[in-house]
């Protein structure tokens, strides 16, 4: 956590309202609503969007003078209300760690996880330092267990509920925009939150077991989910991801993946809505299928250090996908505040996308908070990013931005 002084806070503000480098505020002809919306709907705008998700982002003085910059907001709220009959759920908390069990007539399952200080109290299901519970024991242990996950898993419904995605989009105003969250991809699900590392030997083993269950998720998804998400509104619609070649092979992506994408795609533009997901890992392996998918979006592409797929690389080949760019966390907030560096290689990356631009929207992050000083850096380099960007633009940016 980067401690700032109420002195050091007030230089910081007045560094970036009086410098000659930022106006004080500057007029756009386009809101952040406008220009996000512009941007997603292939039509004309004035510059690169620059964003940070909600969920990251605690609220105060210098976060507010990086939105009046020209910062918009993306606000997650789900569509929907996931219930299990004839399922009984207990949750008990045991020091720094919830126990969730899952009691059926097939008998019961249970996960642990550990939850950092503030857990239940902060925002978005995190903890003060806006980290999420880590699971440390899945439900399934045993061959045995997948008896009463298929219970689980039949008994598992949805219904829509619209409300948190109209009350924020009231709220957010121009501000931003908000995008519907649907839950993980059966696999995904299968993987993240219900089996673990074992799912990849059973998969060898005992394959016709976890796809069952698998097969079980695709169709309720199919039947009840994906109606809920064609009609709820908003014009972005997030389907699960953290995709990662580590943890999601090629052959994986290819059959439990690609066509999921396209049943849920192919219903999300008869209703004019973009299917986004949540790539943030390592994609190179994945690159040639993600080309050939449905999704519209591709959400937390992270360039290196931390992914291994160049941004240059990665919208010659996806020639039709829009990409948000994750500000890379090895850059932005694991070395501390750094404003220059965080220029500097911001400037770079814009650089590099010059032959794409239209394509691209820099989010500040998809992973944690962070430091204000490297968010207001941000900022600073994004309200010079013009459509169309070129070498003299580039130029420009760098004269007014490094030192």
């Amino acid at each position: 956590m980067i401690a700032i002084t109420s002195n050091y806070r007030h230089t910081i503000t007045e560094m970036f309202l009086s410098s000659k480098n930022c106006s004080k505020v500057k007029v756009y002809n386009m809101s952040q609503k406008e220009l996000v919306l512009s941007f997603l709907n292939k039509q004309s705008h004035d510059r690169i969007p620059f964003a940070h998700c909600d969920r990251h982002l605690p609220r105060g003085e210098l976060e507010r003078i990086a939105r009046n910059m020209g910062m918009a907001l993306l606000c997650y709220r789900p569509c929907y209300i996931e219930y299990i009959p004839n399922v009984e759920l207990t949750v008990k908390y045991e020091g720094e760690y919830i126990i969730r069990k899952y009691e059926t007539r097939f008998g019961s399952l249970f996960e642990r996880l550990k939850v950092g200080v503030g857990y239940g109290q902060a925002c978005f299901g995190r903890d003060w330092k806006g980290l999420q519970p880590i699971r440390t024991s899945f439900m399934v242990k045993s061959l045995e267990d997948y008896r009463i996950l298929k219970f689980i898993a039949e008994n598992l419904h949805f219904k829509p509920y619209y409300y948190p995605v109209e009350d924020q989009t009231k709220r957010l105003g121009n501000d931003g925009i908000v995008i519907s969250t649907l839950p993980y991809e059966p696999m995904q699900r299968l993987i993240i939150e219900w089996i673990g590392h074992r799912i990849y030997l059973d998969m060898v083993k005992n394959k016709e077991i976890v796809e069952e269950i698998y097969n079980i998720l695709e169709e309720k998804y199919e039947k009840e989910l994906f109606p809920i998400a064609a009609e709820a509104p908003s014009k972005v619609i997030l389907y699960g991801g953290n995709i990662d070649s580590l943890i999601v092979n090629p052959k994986m992506f290819e059959k439990y993946y690609l066509p999921t994408y396209e049943k849920l795609a192919n219903i999300l533009h008869a209703k004019g809505k973009l299917l986004d997901v949540h790539m943030d890992g390592k994609l190179k392996a994945l690159s040639n299928l993600i080309s050939k998918s449905k999704v519209d979006i591709i959400e937390a592409f992270t360039p290196p250090p931390t992914g291994d797929l160049p941004i240059e690389d990665a919208l010659a080949q996806w020639e039709d996908k829009i990409i948000w760019i994750n500000f890379p966390s090895a850059i932005s907030t694991a070395q501390g505040p750094n404003p220059q560096y965080v220029k500097r290689y911001l400037i770079e990356l814009l650089e590099k996308s010059i032959p794409y631009c239209n394509r691209i929207m820099v989010i500040a992050s998809t992973e944690n908070y962070v430091p204000e000083e490297n968010l207001l850096a941000m900022a600073e380099v994004m309200e010079k990013a013009i459509i169309p960007l070129n070498k003299n633009v580039i130029e420009e940016i760098r004269k007014m931005c490094l030192n």
